[in-house]
């Protein structure tokens, strides 16, 4: 329907209503019309009236609400909403979703949560509560119960299959989710909504080359859907610079090799480099956010120092985030005033243009954000932290034509420290198209770290790597030897008299172990009833480790205070300090807790022994066991002795070997290095 239509449509309902301003389908079918019209105010004002009263049916109400959310009016969307759900319990979906939106999360969990008591519930309200619950909540029981309500439920036919698909999508499992899709449209070749979730999960896998003819048997459903059109657009463009097409490719195998995010990565890095003129200086640093995490704090105490060197004529760190209520700001005081103001929080949203817009749609805003403010910027270096970061952000740095550039890796290999998530997988292309160019540069914390990478990426010999052990500040971080001030600090976490104190810090991840933390501890309790036993940090897992605790019945000799912002007030009150991670590069904190004179156990995992010496500042546990970890804390608890030399040596070894002004001149090295001399 045109323009003209549309409006001859509103006009010839307006004339109807106003005979019958109280019947509920003229409202809806004018409020439809102006809708579709442009005049969501017209549309809204034509329901308003029957909405007010009690007797106000789900349907206006539903739709009433919907208006009010896109003129936003959220408060007056959200109680039409629950006015809506109090009446019929699917429309709960409309509730959560606006919640959503709106950036409520909290509200939304706990209606998904009150909406999962039902006795039964619509399949798509399932579906919803379920992706809610998978998003929001902390508790792993909670979400596994609501995945197999959800699967439960499900009817036959498409319709279920379209509900199952998307559970599995929403698990990040996107091949089960194409293998339903494919399955169900074996007998409804024709039906819309599947091959549109078809195409849809075609387009996130990003085998484009591979699937092509997947997504032209979709193409002539997609009228209505925009979006997918653009996304389908964007793979033909992604063929063509390869030499084909989608329809070619639908036809032969031959570009099958042709993929989203790989190719993209692999089209930029081949491209000559061609200069633009401009005048080139400067450096910029790129991170996520300065959050509570060791990798964190390490850009902040960086940026505050080339920032202060004048090495660089100017140097700014671009953040994608930097908000006070999500804790992005944390380690915002370590980068100093001065170094403050050339801080850029960027925005995400910018208009999508190739190569950016052939990425998977969750890195292409970001990619093509940190691309504009670089061409704006011009710098001369760019120096990037932390997956997928360093690859979106190398992949801005090249197109963007900057010189040298540094990929900044905290962590050993990504596939090792999230072994069950497919991202990860998909990098290792990414990652050697950009270092097959002696422009850039990975450094890693640790030699175990780039080792790692050096195998996993079958890199040449002389590929541009470099090992740069983590600095910390020795100012922050010191023993405290006078007993009565040490035994205030143990004082703050109910510890009395000698009670041996063992503790951690960490983000209470998967990959940390927190639950392997609290077993081990149960086994030195066994022998040593009077340790207590600190756990610092926040995380997913922090209300779940404390369920644990307090299923074990030993909540009385923990303390999890939650993250901390004087942890080097905290760690000198402690006899031990342990982690039990299944993966790390160069752990900070294992460096701290050694500076304030503390012994520490850790797993003989990644760079961990390049952090310690075994023995005699520490020990490295080899046995992958709550029952090793917990017989190593009982050793070091029953032989004060060696914890008195492990303290003094321990605060020697990290200050002389992981001095902060070391780390500054040598990632000032290879910042200022070119790229033919770091080939």
């Amino acid at each position: 329907m045109n323009a003209k239509a549309h409006a001859d449509a509103v006009t010839l309902l307006e004339g109807v209503h106003a005979f019958l301003p109280q019947n509920d389908s003229i409202a809806l079918l004018l409020a439809t019309a102006a809708a579709s019209a442009g005049h969501h105010r017209k549309a809204l004002d034509a329901l308003a009236p029957l909405a007010g009263t009690k007797d106000a049916t789900v349907a206006v109400l539903a739709r009433a609400a919907e208006l009010n959310f896109k003129l936003g009016s959220i408060e007056e969307s959200v109680h039409l909403h629950r006015r809506a759900a109090a009446l019929e319990a699917a429309r709960a979906k409309g509730l959560i979703s606006v919640l959503l939106a709106a950036g409520r999360g909290d509200e939304a969990l706990s209606e998904a949560r009150k909406a999962m008591q039902a006795a039964t519930l619509d399949p798509a309200l399932l579906l919803t509560c379920f992706n809610v619950l998978s998003r929001l909540s902390n508790d792993d029981a909670e979400i596994a119960a609501a995945r197999a309500r959800a699967l439960a439920n499900i009817p036959d036919g498409a319709e279920g299959a379209l509900v199952r698909a998307r559970i599995y999508r929403s698990e990040g499992d996107l091949e089960s989710a194409l293998g339903i899709l494919n399955s169900a449209l074996t007998t409804n070749a024709a039906n819309a909504p599947l091959l549109k979730e078809r195409a849809s999960v075609v387009l996130a896998l990003g085998y484009w080359g591979r699937d092509a003819k997947l997504l032209q048997e979709s193409a002539l459903v997609l009228g209505d859907a925009p979006d997918l059109r653009a996304r389908m657009s964007h793979a033909d463009d992604l063929l063509t610079a390869f030499g084909s097409s989608l329809a070619d490719a639908a036809r032969s195998d031959e570009f099958a090799h042709v993929m989203s995010p790989e190719s993209v990565f692999a089209h930029v890095a081949q491209a000559p480099r061609e200069s633009d003129g401009a005048v080139r200086s400067g450096l910029v640093m790129i991170a996520h956010s300065l959050i509570a995490g060791g990798a964190e704090r390490i850009v902040a105490e960086t940026f505050r120092a080339l920032h202060a060197s004048k090495r660089f004529g100017w140097v700014k760190l671009y953040l994608m985030d930097l908000s006070h209520g999500r804790g992005a700001d944390f380690y915002l005081p370590l980068v100093g005033s001065e170094a403050a103001a050339d801080i850029v929080v960027l925005d995400r949203a910018a208009t999508l243009e190739p190569p950016f817009a052939w990425l998977p749609i969750e890195n292409a805003a970001t990619a093509q954000t940190i691309f504009n403010q670089l061409r704006k910027d011009r710098p001369a270096i760019v120096h990037a932290s932390l997956e997928p970061l360093t690859l979106l952000a190398g992949l801005a740095a090249l197109s963007a034509g900057a010189p040298r550039i540094v990929l900044h890796t905290h962590n050993m290999r990504p596939t090792a420290l999230y072994p069950e998530a497919p991202a990860p997988r998909r990098w290792q292309g990414c990652y050697e198209a950009l270092l097959s160019r002696k422009d850039v540069a990975l450094v890693g914390v640790a030699n175990a770290a780039i080792r790692d990478y050096e195998s996993w990426l079958d890199l040449p010999a002389d590929s541009n790597l470099h090992v740069l052990h983590n600095g910390f500040d020795a100012g922050r971080f010191a023993p405290v030897r006078d007993p009565a001030k040490r035994a205030l600090l143990r004082a703050r976490f109910d510890v009395s008299g000698d009670a041996p104190l063992v503790g951690t810090a960490f983000k209470f991840r998967q990959e940390k172990r927190p639950l392997l933390w609290v077993d081990a501890a149960c086994r030195v309790l066994e022998k040593f009833p009077a340790c207590r036993f600190v756990m610092f940090g926040d995380g997913a897992l922090l209300e779940p480790t404390r369920t644990y605790i307090a299923e074990k019945g030993v909540a009385a000799s923990f303390v999890l205070p939650g993250l901390v912002r004087d942890i080097e007030h905290c760690m000198p009150a402690l006899d031990l300090f342990v982690l039990s991670s299944a993966s790390e590069a160069l752990p900070n904190v294992l460096l701290e807790a050694q500076a304030c004179g503390v012994p520490v156990i850790a797993r003989h995992v990644g760079g961990i022994a390049e952090t310690m010496a075994d023995g005699v500042t520490g020990m490295l546990v080899e046995d992958d066991t709550a029952q090793a970890l917990g017989d190593a804390i009982a050793r070091a608890i029953a032989d004060p002795a060696w914890r008195a030399a492990a303290a003094v040596a321990g605060e020697a070894f990290v200050r002389e070997r992981f001095s902060p002004a070391r780390m500054i001149a040598d990632l000032t090295d290879i910042l200022l290095a070119s790229p033919e001399a770091a080939a």
